[in-house]
């Protein structure tokens, strides 16, 4: 019996070798395939097929559909792979989750908000809008240009946080950058008027809690600097800057044209990828 079980020993450690082996490769097939078919997607939203009408009102109802399916993603990746250190350091799925959050947000800021308002951040930014620049220019925030600045900053940073993850983490630290800082906005605004504003309960539910767990997690890690996630919210702040500034220079001032306005938008959203590269890998 000794003889059986010291012959018997190898066998058993390459049958375990070789389940850890399959084990390592389930998670990054999953990850590559969703990446793929989120891929498709967001080019099925892009290309010009005669669809722009229909995504410049549908568009966040779209993204409502798709932020359940980023959730099974993401846990579906953390159950392949449930060793891979405490749950808020795990670049992808706190990315997908990123994601969704702010799917979510787009449903309350642009759907329908808590008031049942239908499309109501398109009539609080087009009045204030108004109050500033005469009322002539009331709707110079058009459903267009709401699309192209959810499509082209939003849903390209947050494709490219879950794309890069999780050898390139600042592009998901740049998402939660961006939320910290819209959020902020949401209750800055809320305070001022003394009055709720679409987007305001996601922003304080989902918004600030997820991003600052995910940032909090962050400097126990790695690699993850004070430096690193100061960048994100500064990213978060230039976000915000050149929204507005592109939006009046294409439909205030007619500085460029609003299809410039959108390229500028996509490139924003894909910066991060260039950003901090040396030490995404250590933070992930």
């Amino acid at each position: 019996m000794h003889n059986l079980s010291v012959e018997c020993r190898p066998e058993n450690e390459f049958r375990t070798n070789r389940m850890d082996n399959l084990k390592g490769t389930i998670r990054p097939m999953n990850q590559k395939l969703a990446t793929l078919w989120l891929g498709a997607f967001f080019a099925l939203a892009w290309l010009p097929f005669g669809q722009l009408p229909f995504m410049e009102d549908h568009w966040m109802k779209i993204g409502a559909y798709i932020a359940p399916f980023l959730l099974f993603m993401a846990f579906k990746a953390r159950a392949s792979s449930p060793s891979d250190g405490p749950l808020m350091t795990d670049s992808f799925v706190v990315a997908c989750a990123l994601a969704a959050a702010y799917l979510v947000h787009q449903v309350e800021e642009h759907w329908v908000d808590l008031l049942g308002r239908p499309y109501p951040l398109y009539e609080l930014l087009n009045s204030l809008i108004a109050e500033a620049f005469g009322e002539e220019k009331y709707g110079v925030m058009t459903p267009r240009a709401l699309f192209y600045v959810n499509a082209g900053t939003v849903w390209t940073l947050a494709f490219t946080a879950i794309l890069a993850s999780p050898k390139h983490v600042f592009p998901a630290v740049a998402m939660a950058g961006l939320m910290i800082v819209n959020g902020a906005a949401h209750i800055v605004v809320a305070v001022a008027q003394t009055s709720y504003n679409p987007g305001l309960a996601t922003s304080i539910v989902l918004f600030l809690p997820l991003a600052l767990a995910f940032y909090r997690a962050l400097l126990g890690a790695r690699g993850a600097t004070p430096i690193m996630l100061g960048a994100g919210i500064a990213y978060g702040v230039v976000g915000h800057v050149v929204l507005f500034a592109g939006l009046f220079a294409a439909n205030i001032f007619g500085l460029i044209p609003i299809s410039l306005y959108y390229v500028i938008l996509i490139a924003y959203g894909l910066l991060p990828l260039t950003l901090f590269r040396s030490q995404a890998a250590a933070a992930a």
